[in-house]
């Protein structure tokens, strides 16, 4: 700023308002001296307040806030508390929160309220880690307003086996987040990754059996050694991800050929049920001639131990029949002879008694001893 040079910073004095010089010596208190009513030669008089006021304001009028400047401040301190309330988040109780400062992860936050740095100087991701996500390979399920339909996909599905048969493999992947870093930062497209490195061990397994074992009793194998290869695959990625279970939801021949293929597999399964009830019938007869096999050697066993024990029986009561002859011949003879007519005759249906002439009378004791059973 440039005074004249007869003015001092204050301008010219008080007493002379038209801009005369009544201040030759340029003090801002007026005239030095007493001849002047100012303060002794030696003293400086004490400045003029209200006119050093009035002049700083005369200065300070274009910088002056007005009404305007007030609601640009106003505004400016609500975007400045709205962008530092922009920094409070939630965690559900089905996520992690993983915050990234300046880009970088810096840490994570289990379920709850939290507060970051606002954008841009952090930011919150928060992915679900508790839910299971599921892939459809080879097929979609299509909901509409009344049903459900599927919609197969043969890009996805036709497969070839170890035998060179083209096979339909439509199977469902179901997997979880198990490691948060890892799967936001080591992979690109969880879904799209997941999807194609399961589309490529399921064809590399079903290239690796025959069509016949993969549509009867190799669906539970196939099924296990794909999720235990893309698991492999995904740790090798280093994907954070952990594949719980894959469902085959369709294995079949194409539709191109498949009454063709389901003959070959009713005739197949036919031959399986011919052969199990030859088996059932083959374990079942031969334990029945091995006891009846066993039965007879018994029989023969106890008849041969009978018919031995019957002769030893009876050469011992000849024995005993001779000794007893030899001491009283006649009495011992006349009891064999009565012994043996009792049992030739104890069987016979009539008896003769008596001797007659004429007519001999019979009993018909046969006849009695049918109406007594009666």
């Amino acid at each position: 700023m440039n005074w004249n040079d007869n003015e001092g910073p204050w301008g010219p004095s008080k007493g002379d308002k038209s801009g005369k010089k009544d201040n030759p010596s340029g003090s801002p208190w007026g005239r030095q001296g007493r001849g002047n009513g100012g303060p002794p030669n030696n003293v400086t008089p004490p400045p003029d307040i209200e006119e050093a006021l009035q002049r700083i304001k005369e200065m300070m009028g274009p910088l002056k806030p007005n009404g305007h400047v007030h609601a640009i401040l106003l505004g400016l301190a609500a975007l400045i508390g709205l962008w530092l309330l922009s920094g409070i988040y939630m965690v559900g109780t089905n996520q992690m929160g993983v915050v990234m400062r300046f880009g970088a992860m810096n840490r994570t936050e289990l379920p709850g309220l939290h507060y970051h740095m606002p954008t841009p100087i952090e930011d919150v991701l928060l992915p679900i880690v508790t839910s299971q996500n599921e892939i459809q390979i080879g097929f979609r399920n299509i909901s509409r307003r009344n049903n459900s339909a599927t919609q197969s996909i043969p890009e996805e599905s036709l497969m070839l086996t170890q035998d060179e048969n083209i096979i339909d493999v439509q199977f469902t992947v179901f997997w979880r987040i198990a490691d948060v870093a890892n799967y936001l930062f080591e992979i690109r497209d969880p879904d799209v990754t997941i999807k194609m490195a399961a589309e490529s061990v399921m064809r590399e397994v079903i290239g690796q059996n025959k069509l016949q074992f993969a549509l009867t009793k190799g669906r539970g194998q196939i099924a296990e050694d794909a999720r235990a290869r893309l698991q492999d695959m995904m740790n090798e990625y280093k994907a954070g991800i952990m594949v719980s279970q894959i469902n085959l939801q369709t294995v079949a021949a194409p539709e191109e050929v498949k009454d063709a293929f389901q003959d070959v597999v009713n005739a197949r399964l036919d031959m399986e049920r011919f052969q199990n009830q030859a088996a059932a019938h083959v374990n079942k007869v031969i334990p029945d001639a091995k006891g009846q096999a066993a039965k007879l050697v018994q029989q023969a066993m106890a008849y041969r131990d009978q018919k031995i024990a019957i002769s030893k029986g009876e050469a011992e009561r000849f024995t005993e029949v001779l000794a007893a002859y030899n001491k009283s011949r006649n009495v011992t003879r006349k009891r064999l002879y009565l012994e043996t007519m009792e049992a030739i005759l104890s069987g016979a249906d009539k008896v003769i008694t008596g001797k007659t002439s004429g007519t001999v009378p019979l009993y018909p004791l046969h006849d009695l001893k049918k109406k007594n059973k009666e």
